[in-house]
């Protein structure tokens, strides 16, 4: 697409001075898993759930503020009028964002092997693979949702709205077969529940291949949904 590698270059040369960004992708997920190293004696067990809420909510929080600064200082209004196709643009995004939080994950998977002594039933390729769908869904949502957002600390209230039910609702605490039916539904339609469901898979080869199937097939629907969202949001900021 017109535009797209070179929206994605000035995005990753603008975040590679920036130190706190740097921090968050690199140093954050290496220090949370080694904090639950130290905290639980076997923190196995809980391990596929770190890793799925802590990839997501990273992600959310890099891409969310890191679009919200491209908006506040005039960077995106400027890009719109350039003659770079709309598509080209948000794919540019897409793509320069990603390209850190892949970092992210692989950073979270040296970090699991390292400190969780974590082994992967099915491969470690299948957990990269269920990480990057879950950091592109967090991905296309905190683009959208920063766009309602004036200032970094609105960014940031969002995630007690969006992410926060998602963690409680999502398997972290009960499976979701055991929550009331009232809050069973909505869980079934948010992506932390199929991200944790994954994760235990790959990680423990908990489920079956069909609940794994069905799981990156949602998990696949809601990045895709995502991102085309965002496109959409992005378009009519122009």
């Amino acid at each position: 697409m017109n535009g797209t590698l070179p929206v994605a270059g000035r995005i990753l040369r603008t975040l590679r001075g920036d130190r706190r960004t740097l921090g968050m992708v690199i140093v954050v997920p290496a220090f949370v898993l080694y904090l639950l190293s130290e905290v639980f004696p076997r923190p196995g067990p809980v391990a596929p759930i770190v890793l799925a809420v802590v990839v997501f909510f990273l992600t959310y929080l890099l891409t969310a503020i890191g679009f919200l600064r491209e908006r506040t200082a005039g960077t995106l209004e400027r890009v719109l009028v350039a003659p770079v196709s709309r598509s080209g643009l948000v794919l540019g995004y897409v793509l320069g964002y990603g390209v850190l939080a892949t970092v992210q994950s692989l950073v979270l998977l040296g970090a699991a092997i390292v400190f969780l002594d974590v082994g992967f039933s099915h491969g470690i390729e299948l957990f990269l693979l269920v990480e990057l769908l879950g950091a592109l869904t967090a991905l296309g949502i905190g683009i959208v949702l920063s766009l309602f957002a004036e200032n970094e600390f609105q960014a940031i209230q969002f995630i007690p709205v969006v992410i926060t039910p998602q963690v409680i609702l999502g398997g972290t605490f009960l499976p979701v077969e055991q929550l009331p039916t009232y809050l069973e539904w909505p869980a079934r339609t948010m992506p932390v529940t199929y991200l944790i469901e994954a994760m235990r898979y790959v990680v423990h080869g908990e489920g079956t291949v069909a609940e794994f199937r069905i799981a990156m097939l949602a998990l696949a629907a809601f990045a895709l949904a995502s991102v085309i969202v965002a496109g959409a949001m992005v378009r009519r900021a122009g």
